[in-house]
């Protein structure tokens, strides 16, 4: 089955300039800082102009040519000797420093250093014999020859001054009195431009020392936290950091210069390798190497907290194979292999579950009690600070916490529920003997679980939408967002069932009466199947999305594999060890066409509606609506226009793969209210009663 036809492939964007590229980093009005002067000082030493532009000033600048270099030394000489006479006018006559001026004004040549050379090497120049001279006679020769024992060479000597050190002397002065040097308590425009103020002090960001606070805090990767602060000027602006942090006083994590993926590598290399604590396996589902399989086999390997004798474990063979509570929920953990977003959902809230009871009871799972329920609930509702860390850290991280922010209450139905379903896992698996949850769970005032449907587009909208669409600019990025948009909005499948959908899953489906119509099959939660007709010109942009890759796809050795929807370039760099053990750097993929993953369209699309939003109250919509939208939002607007247009409510519920009718009775019922409140909004007609 070929679904795609041989299209042009869509224009690219050509390579250019980076996006602010262009853009000031620093304050062109600030006064000169002490790279300038160790700039200028690097050139009237005679050293080599290129290295020194590139050692204390280039991080600033976006051209190396020596001619630029050249003339920035030249202005930067001249700005300094204008603020020296600036400064020279306000001083009392016995302290003026216009000597200091003349000299650094004065166009005396850098002079290379002269080496002597040796006495042997002389006297062989020379074409003296040594056989012929005592070494006596030929030192004498020697010092007469440069005037190194002449009195009166030396004393006229004296009025010929170093020119060049008397001008690095003079520059060395100004520096003190003209320099100004930077504190952690200074505010961000006293040194950066306005625009670099202006998008840091959109995340808190006033000084210095909370510019190199946040810095340290987020690593390599800190720009992206700023938005429109791209990766030039973030680079531009640490360089300056560095150059200044002894001044500062404040310490540059090494974070911020590599990636935190390149250094535990780098790290880990120089760390012997141990082995397990406790010597046990079971910490496969909780990533070797992380905090919390660390915490968790610290657990385990501790008689009193590992569950080998809890006070509910049945002591009798269990289809798990376990011999401890960490390996028993590892084990009931790899049954969700094959669903990885249940697995990691699951895995989050027993991680935290686990960790509580060993830090806050001091008692295995095993023997965790109903009253035991009740304080890991109350804990829930209040949870401590000290068990929360507000950035997004890696799992390997040492300041890594079980929590990010206070879990909301339907966050907390949530863990109760999950754990619930742990604990009645175990006691099926023969492992425990009773479940702690089952009998305070329907005491626990609980949230109702409910639909949010309000998070849909109305038709406005949906206009929005679709005129923001067609705003950008033509090319394989607009082309594949109106794929992902059009398709959710006209099928109701899910995130994941749109990012596992495959070539094999269409097919062209001729029924009797009705038109040739592609038929995409896909598996839904509790792995049910359900055929979704796609719309013809939903197929046609599929087409077009994959005409960008036919000549890589028809090399395909595997066509039916192809996915519907593809990312456009190159993943970006990993950082791995090579064969020999080195560090690498390299892509996930080498080249564009593969999958993109449920978390690439979800950020495709949040980065499309937060554009939107920015447009949205011009038209007279509420741009927080915008900023809130996801995927998820699709999936609502289709059920609800669904049951607008009259499509009835069963065949609803099956195309978005609904549980049960119950679920898409929740739209029909708010279609229903709406129904309701316009007929009694309408004027009466009627005859009134005599």
């Amino acid at each position: 089955m070929q679904l795609f036809s041989e299209q042009p492939k869509s224009a690219r964007r050509k390579p250019g300039r980076p996006k602010g590229s262009k853009a000031k980093v620093m304050q062109e009005a600030r006064a000169l800082g002490v790279h300038h002067f160790a700039f200028v000082r690097s050139s009237l030493l005679g050293l080599d102009l290129a290295d020194s532009f590139d050692r204390y000033m280039a991080w600033a600048e976006t051209t190396t040519d020596l001619r630029f270099v050249q003339n920035q030394r030249d202005a930067l000489l001249k700005q300094i000797i204008e603020a020296g006479r600036a400064l020279d006018a306000t001083l009392p006559t016995s302290s003026k420093i216009t000597q200091l001026l003349d000299l650094l004004r004065s166009d005396a040549k850098v002079k290379p250093a002269v080496e002597l050379p040796s006495l042997e090497d002389w006297a062989q120049a020379e074409g003296m014999d040594p056989d012929m001279w005592s070494e006596a006679d030929l030192l004498d020769e020697y010092k007469a020859h440069f005037g190194l024992d002449n009195a009166d060479a030396q004393e006229a000597g004296a009025g010929h001054k170093d020119v060049v050190g008397d001008r690095v002397r003079a520059l060395n002065y100004l520096e003190t009195v003209l320099s100004v040097i930077p504190a952690a308590t200074d505010r961000l425009e006293s040194w950066f431009a306005k625009p670099v103020v202006k998008v840091m002090r959109n995340v808190g960001i006033v000084t210095l020392g909370d510019l190199v606070r946040f810095i340290n805090v987020y690593g390599y990767r800190w720009h992206s936290q700023i938005k429109g602060f791209g990766v030039l000027r973030a680079k531009q602006v640490l360089q300056w950091l560095i150059l200044e942090q002894d001044h500062l006083n404040l310490v540059i994590s090494g974070t911020a210069n590599e990636p935190k993926s390149k250094q535990e590598l780098r790290v880990a290399a120089l760390v012997p390798v141990t082995g397990s604590l406790g010597g046990s396996q079971g910490l496969a589902q909780f990533g070797p190497g992380s905090m919390a399989a660390g915490s968790l086999a610290r657990m385990q390997a501790s008689p009193s907290l590992a569950g080998e004798q809890g006070e509910f474990r049945s002591h009798m063979a269990n289809t798990l194979g376990a011999k401890n509570d960490l390996e028993a929920v590892d084990m009931w953990l790899s049954r969700y292999a094959e669903k990885p977003s249940t697995q990691r959902s699951y895995r989050k809230e027993v991680e935290r579950f686990l960790l509580w009871c060993a830090q806050e009871l001091r008692k295995p799972l095993s023997s965790v009690t109903a009253p035991d329920v009740q304080k890991y609930r109350a804990f829930l509702q209040a949870v401590p600070a000290t068990w929360m860390q507000k950035v997004p850290l890696k799992r390997t991280d040492p300041a890594w916490r079980a929590f990010r922010t206070q879990p909301s209450s339907a966050s907390q139905k949530q863990a109760l529920v999950i754990l619930q379903t742990l604990y009645g896992g175990l006691v099926d698996a023969g492992y425990l003997v009773a479940n702690p949850f089952r009998s305070v769970m329907k005491s626990f005032d609980l949230p109702a679980t409910k639909m949010d449907i309000k998070r849909s587009f109305t038709e406005a909208e949906w206009a929005h939408v679709l005129g923001c669409l067609d705003a950008m600019p033509t090319g394989s990025e607009n082309l594949r967002l109106k794929c992902i948009l059009e398709l959710l909005v006209t099928s109701g499948i899910r995130l994941e069932e749109l990012a596992n959908a495959r070539h094999k899953d269409l097919r062209l489906e001729s029924l009797p009466d009705l038109p040739e119509t592609w038929i995409l099959t896909v598996v839904g939660k509790r792995n049910k199947t359900r055929e979704v007709p796609l719309n013809p010109d939903v197929v046609r942009l599929l087409g077009l999305h994959g005409g960008d890759f036919l000549e890589e796809d028809l090399a395909s050795e595997n066509q039916a594999e192809l996915p519907l929807i593809r990312t456009l370039h190159a993943s970006v760099a990993q950082w791995g060890r090579g064969q020999g053990g080195e560090l690498v750097v390299g892509a996930k993929s080498e080249s564009a066409g593969t999958p993109l993953s449920s978390a690439g369209i979800y950020a495709v699309l949040k980065r499309f509606f937060r554009q939107a939003a920015k447009t949205a109250e011009a038209v007279g919509l509420d741009a927080r609506r915008f900023e809130k939208a996801s995927t998820h939002w699709m999936r609502h607007t289709f059920v609800r226009q669904a049951l607008v247009d009259g499509v009835p409510i069963e065949v609803a519920s099956e195309l978005a793969g609904h549980a049960s009718i119950d679920t898409t009775s929740i739209y029909s019922t708010q279609e229903l209210a709406r129904k309701i409140k316009a007929v009694q909004g309408m004027k009466r007609r009627v005859a009134t009663q005599g």
